[in-house]
C-alpha cells in the first residue's frame, strides 16, 4: 500500500494483518521472525531497520538516541535513497571476487546439556594448587554432595555459578569497602588466579563440550570451549533463573514487588528474551525521552510562532498594499500582487528610471530615496522619511501579542510548575536521574545491572529503572512544559527586539535576560511576575516614544508640498512590503519543514507504538498460556511435599508484568496471603515449587538443575518429602524427561539419606573433605588424599596447617567405622561442634566394645581389644585433650605423625584376615565376624 506523508514523500505501507500472536512451541527465532514479518506489514521500511536492531535491544547494547535517528532518517530521505543494506553490498563486491570458501561442518543438532563434570582450581574456598577438585556427576542420576561448614560446598555452587552466568550476585552487592575483586580467587593460592572447567554433554547425540572458564588476578574474566563449539553462546543459553536455586532466591521471590517477581517468572517461562525485547521496545515509546529526544515542545512551539508570525505579515502586507497601490489585496495571489506594487512605484516620475524592468522585490528603495532628493531635496523631507520608517520599525516590533489578560497567564503557569516541583524529590533528583541515564547509556558501560553511584547491582536492568523514576517527574515534565509553550506561544520570544530598541542598559533587558530559562520553562512565579510588570512599562515607553515620532510627523507633513509627503509615504511603504513578504517567505519555509519534519516524528512514534503494543500483546498471550500449563504442576509439587490444607495460587492480569501471588485455601480461609501468613518453610516450599514446576515444563537447553541448601527451613519429614518430590517425580531417572539434579547439603541427618538412596542405583552421592588453605576433595579416594597430604605438611614441619587435616581424617575414620560396624551413638551427636564430635565417636565405639565385652560376644581377640586402648590414649592424649580446648600450640610434628599412625593401628583393630594371607575386612559388627 503506498501512502503520502505529510509532508508529501511517499512511503511504503504494507496490508496489515488482523492481528499477530506467538507460537508458543515455536523458538525465540522463530517468533522473532514472525514478529518481524509483522511489522513489515506495518511500514515496509522502518520494519526492516527495526528488525535488524533485536540482536541490540534483546541484549541491551542499544542506544535510543541512536534508533531514533536512524528511524528519522529512513522517514526524511525520498524512498529511493533508502536502500536494502544486502543490495548494496551484493552491487559493491566486484565481480572478479574470489569464491568463499566451503562453510565449516554445521553443529550437531542439540536440544539440551547435561553436566557430568566440574574441575575447580583457586576459586573461592578451594584452593587445590595444581590439583584441581574434580567432581564427577552422574547425568541419569540424581547426584548429591555434602559437607560440613567451611569445607568448600558452598564454593563448589558458586564456582559452576560464575563459570556460568559470569558473577556472584551476593559478593558484587555488598558494599564496596567489604569487598573486592580478589575475593572471587582463592587468598592461598600463590598465582591469584582461578580455573573452572565445566564437562557437558549434548542431548540427543551425546556429544562432550568442556568449557573452560577462567579469572585473572585482574579480575577479567575469560571462556574457551573445545573445538568445535562457542564457549559464549553456551554459557548464555544456560543462564537460566532456575539453574541456580538456593534460600535467598526463594526468601526475595516471594518478598519482591509483583513487577520483579513477574520478571523473574518471565525468565522461568523461558520468557526472559521477550521480556528484555519487551522492556526494549516499550522503552522507544517512552513518551517523555521520546519528545525530549526530538524536541517536539520546541519544534511545536517554533511552528506556532512561525504561523503566528506569518499571519501578522499577510495582514502588514495586505494594509501597506493598499497604501501604495490604493486598492485592497483581496485574494490576489502574491506574484500579481508584487507586479502592481512594482506598476505602482514605476508610475511616480521621479521613480520610474529606477524602478522599471525590475521586479518589485529587485528595487533598491535607497536608490528612490537618492532620486526624490535629487528631485525636490530638503532635509526636512528626509527627516519626514525617517519618522515614518521608524514608527514603521517600531510597529514591527511592538507586537500586540501577549495582551495583559495573556501576559498574567505566565505567572499562573509558572505557579502551576512550583507547585509540581515541590510534589517531586526536586530538580536535584533530577539531574541526578539524568546524569545516570547518560552514564550507563554510554557505550563503555558494559554492565547494565552496576550502579554508576554506588556501585551495587541489581537484579534487573538499571536503564528501565532509572526511566521509571524519571517517570515520577511527569506532573513536573507537564507543568515545565505547559510554561514553556506559554512563553513561546504568546508572544514574549517576539518582543526581544522591542526591548533592544527601548531599553538601552543590557542588564535591565529582563526578557532578554530570562529568555533561555523561560523558554525551557525553568522561571519562578516571582520572575513571571515581574516580566509581566516589565512588559506593562515597556509599552508604556513605546506608546511615549511613537507619540513624539507622530508628533514630529505631523509637524513635518504640515511644513511640506502634499506631494513630497506622499511620494515618502509611498516609498517606505514599498520598503515595507520588501521586508515584509521577504519574511513570509521564510516563515513558510519553516512551518513547511516543522510540518514534513512533524510527519516523521509521527510515523517513526506510531510504528513504534504500534510496533510495542504489538509485541506486548503477543508476550503476554503466551506468558498466560505459559502460567496455566505451570499451574496446575505447582500445585501438585505443593501438595506431594505434604503442606496439608494450603493450596497456593499464582496469577498475572492481562496486559500487565506483575506476578500475583496467594493462597486459595488456608485452613479453611479463601484467597488471603502468602506473605503474611506463611511461615519461611511455607513461603519457600511455595517458591521451590512453583521453580520447579517451571523448569519442568519450559527448561531450555539447561538440563541440570543445581540446589545448595534448600532444605535448610525444613523439620526431617518435610526434607525427606522435598527429596522424594526430586527423586520420583522432578529428577532424572524417575522423570525420564525431566533435568538432572545436583544437591548440595551440609545437613548431616539429610545425608544418611542420600547415603541411603545411594544404593538404589538412581542416586549418586560424594561428601567433600579438606579446607580452603590447603584442597577439597571429594570422598572418592579423598580420605587418602587427606591422610597423604597431611603427613606430608607433618614431615615438612607445617604442623599449623596440618592440623585440620588430622582432625578431618579422624573424623572420618571414626564414622566410617562405626557405619560399617553398626556401633549405635546418640540422638544429638550431630550436634556436636568440631572439637567434640571426635570425642563422642570414641565414646560410643568405646561403650560398645564394653557392652559385647560384658555379654560375651564380642569378636574381638584380646590383642585387638589391647590395642584399642594403647591407641586411644594416643590419640586422646596427643590430639583430642588439646584440639578440644584450644590449645593447639601444644602440637608438634613428631606426636601429630604418631596420632596419624595411631588413628590407623586403632581401626585395624576392628580387621579380620577371611583367610590365611587375604587382606584384612572390617567385621561385620562387633558380635559377628562376616
Amino acid at each position: 500500500m503506498i501512502e503520502m506523508g505529510k509532508n508529501g514523500v511517499v512511503y511504503i505501507m504494507a496490508e496489515q494483518a488482523e492481528g499477530f500472536a506467538f507460537d508458543e512451541n515455536a523458538s525465540l527465532d522463530d517468533n522473532l521472525s514472525a514478529f518481524g514479518d509483522y511489522i513489515d506489514q506495518m511500514d515496509a521500511a522502518l520494519g526492516v531497520e527495526i528488525r535488524q536492531q533485536f540482536p541490540a535491544l534483546l541484549e541491551g547494547k542499544y542506544k535510543a538516541d541512536e534508533v531514533w535517528d536512524r528511524l528519522f532518517e529512513i522517514c526524511a530521505a525520498p524512498p529511493a535513497e533508502v536502500k536494502n543494506t544486502s543490495e548494496e553490498e551484493v552491487a559493491a563486491t566486484p565481480a572478479n571476487t574470489p569464491t568463499a570458501q566451503p562453510l565449516a561442518a554445521p553443529l550437531p543438532p542439540v536440544t539440551g546439556w547435561l553436566l557430568e563434570g566440574v574441575l575447580i582450581e583457586g576459586f573461592r574456598g578451594v584452593n587445590n594448587e595444581g590439583h584441581p577438585l574434580e567432581l564427577k556427576l552422574q547425568p541419569a542420576k540424581v547426584s548429591s554432595i555434602s559437607a560440613v561448614n567451611g569445607v568448600g560446598k558452598t564454593s563448589v555452587y558458586d564456582a559452576v555459578r560464575y563459570a556460568i552466568t559470569g558473577k556472584l550476585p551476593w559478593l558484587d552487592e555488598l558494599p564496596a569497602a567489604e569487598r573486592d575483586k580478589d575475593y572471587y580467587q582463592n587468598r592461598f593460592h600463590s598465582t591469584g588466579q582461578s580455573t573452572i572447567k565445566l564437562r557437558l554433554v549434548a542431548e540427543p547425540g551425546g556429544e562432550k563440550c568442556e568449557i573452560t572458564v577462567s579469572r585473572n588476578t585482574l579480575g577479567l574474566r575469560s571462556v574457551a570451549a573445545t573445538a568445535p563449539w562457542d564457549a559464549s553462546a553456551i554459557l548464555t543459553a544456560l543462564n537460566r533463573e532456575f539453574v541456580f536455586l538456593d534460600g535467598p532466591t526463594f526468601q526475595k521471590f516471594i518478598a519482591a514487588p509483583p513487577l520483579v517477581r513477574g520478571r523473574t517468572f518471565s525468565g522461568l517461562l523461558g520468557l526472559s528474551a521477550y521480556s528484555d525485547l519487551r522492556q526494549a521496545l516499550a522503552g522507544l515509546v517512552n513518551t517523555r525521552a521520546f519528545n525530549n529526544h526530538f524536541g517536539t515542545t520546541a519544534h511545536a512551539q517554533n511552528k506556532t510562532r512561525e504561523e503566528r508570525t506569518a499571519g501578522e505579515l499577510s495582514s502588514a502586507i495586505a494594509k501597506d498594499y493598499e497604501i501604495l497601490v490604493g486598492a485592497a489585496i483581496g485574494e490576489m495571489d502574491a506574484t500579481a500582487a508584487k507586479e502592481k506594487c512594482q506598476d505602482a512605484l514605476a508610475q511616480i516620475a521621479p521613480l520610474k528610471p529606477v524602478c522599471e524592468g525590475k521586479a518589485f522585490v529587485a528595487i533598491d528603495i535607497d536608490a528612490c530615496i537618492e532620486a526624490i532628493k535629487d528631485a525636490e531635496g530638503g532635509p526636512k523631507r528626509e527627516r519626514l522619511g525617517a519618522c515614518i520608517r521608524e514608527r514603521g520599525d517600531l510597529a514591527k516590533v511592538n507586537h500586540g501579542a501577549p495582551t495583559a489578560e495573556r501576559a498574567a497567564q505566565l505567572a499562573a503557569r509558572a505557579g502551576e510548575r512550583e507547585e509540581a516541583l515541590e510534589k517531586t524529590a526536586g530538580d536535584l533528583m533530577l539531574e541526578l536521574y539524568q546524569a545516570g541515564k547518560k552514564v550507563v547509556e554510554a557505550e563503555q558501560w558494559e554492565d547494565p545491572h552496576l550502579c554508576p553511584l554506588c556501585d551495587g547491582t541489581g537484579a534487573h536492568s538499571l536503564r528501565d529503572h532509572l526511566a521509571s523514576r524519571l517517570s515520577e517527574f511527569e506532573a513536573l515534565d507537564k507543568a515545565t512544559a505547559a510554561l514553556a509553550a506559554e512563553w513561546n506561544e504568546a508572544g514574549w520570544t517576539e518582543l526581544l527586539q522591542l526591548e533592544a530598541i527601548v531599553e538601552d542598559t543590557p542588564s535591565k533587558r529582563l526578557l532578554t535576560v530570562r529568555q533561555a530559562r523561560a523558554s525551557a520553562g525553568s522561571i519562578s512565579k516571582a520572575e513571571a511576575e515581574a516580566l509581566v510588570e516589565h512588559l506593562a512599562a515597556l509599552r508604556t515607553r513605546v506608546g511615549e516614544i511613537d507619540a513624539r515620532l507622530a508628533a514630529e510627523q505631523v509637524q513635518l507633513e504640515k511644513e511640506l508640498p502634499p506631494s513630497s509627503v506622499e511620494v515618502t509615504k509611498k516609498v517606505e511603504t514599498a520598503r515595507r512590503l520588501q521586508d515584509s513578504w521577504n519574511k513570509l517567505e521564510q516563515s513558510r519555509n519553516v512551518i513547511a519543514e516543522e510540518a514534513a519534519r512533524d510527519a516523521c516524528v509521527d510515523r517513526v512514534r506510531d510504528f513504534l507504538v504500534d510496533a510495542s503494543k504489538t509485541f506486548a500483546t503477543a508476550e503476554a498471550g503466551m506468558s498466560k498460556a505459559r502460567l496455566a500449563a505451570v499451574e496446575p504442576v505447582f500445585k501438585d509439587y505443593f501438595k506431594k511435599m505434604s503442606f496439608h490444607g494450603v493450596e497456593p495460587a499464582v496469577s498475572k492480569k492481562a496486559d500487565s508484568e506483575e506476578l500475583r501471588i496467594g493462597l486459595t485455601q488456608f485452613y479453611g480461609l479463601t484467597n488471603v496471603s502468602p506473605q503474611a501468613l506463611l511461615s519461611e518453610s511455607f513461603r519457600n516450599a511455595f517458591a521451590i515449587s512453583l521453580y520447579l514446576a517451571a523448569a519442568s515444563l519450559y527448561g531450555g537447553l539447561p538440563k541440570f538443575v543445581v540446589l545448595d541448601d534448600v532444605t535448610s527451613s525444613f523439620d526431617a519429614g518435610h526434607q525427606h518429602f522435598l527429596v522424594e518430590l526430586i527423586r520420583t517425580t522432578f529428577a532424572r531417572p524417575g522423570n525420564a524427561t525431566g533435568p538432572q539434579v545436583i544437591l548440595l547439603s551440609h545437613d548431616t541427618m539429610l545425608e544418611k539419606l542420600f547415603n541411603k538412596h545411594s544404593g538404589s542405583g538412581t542416586w549418586w552421592h560424594q561428601r567433600l573433605e579438606g579446607s580452603p588453605q590447603v584442597a577439597v576433595l571429594p570422598q572418592a579416594g579423598a580420605v587418602d588424599k587427606v591422610r597423604d597430604r597431611t603427613i606430608s605438611m607433618l614431615q615438612a614441619g607445617q604442623v599449623d596447617s596440618a592440623k585440620e587435616g588430622v582432625r578431618q581424617y579422624l573424623e572420618y575414620r571414626l564414622s566410617d567405622l562405626i557405619s560399617k560396624l553398626r556401633i549405635p551413638v546418640p540422638v544429638d551427636i550431630a550436634f556436636n561442634d568440631d572439637k567434640q564430635l571426635s570425642s563422642e565417636f570414641l565414646k560410643a565405639i568405646e561403650a560398645a566394645v564394653k557392652l559385647h565385652k560384658a555379654a560375651n560376644n564380642l569378636e574381638l581377640d584380646a590383642a585387638q581389644q589391647a590395642g584399642l586402648n594403647t591407641n586411644m590414649v594416643t590419640i586422646v592424649g596427643n590430639f583430642l585433650s588439646h584440639w578440644g580446648t584450644g590449645q593447639t600450640a601444644a602440637f608438634s610434628g613428631p606426636s601429630l605423625l604418631g596420632v596419624m599412625q595411631a588413628i590407623d593401628d586403632y581401626c585395624d583393630c576392628f580387621t579380620f584376615e577371611p583367610t590365611p594371607g587375604a587382606a584384612r575386612i572390617y567385621y561385620k559388627s562387633l558380635s559377628q565376624r562376616q
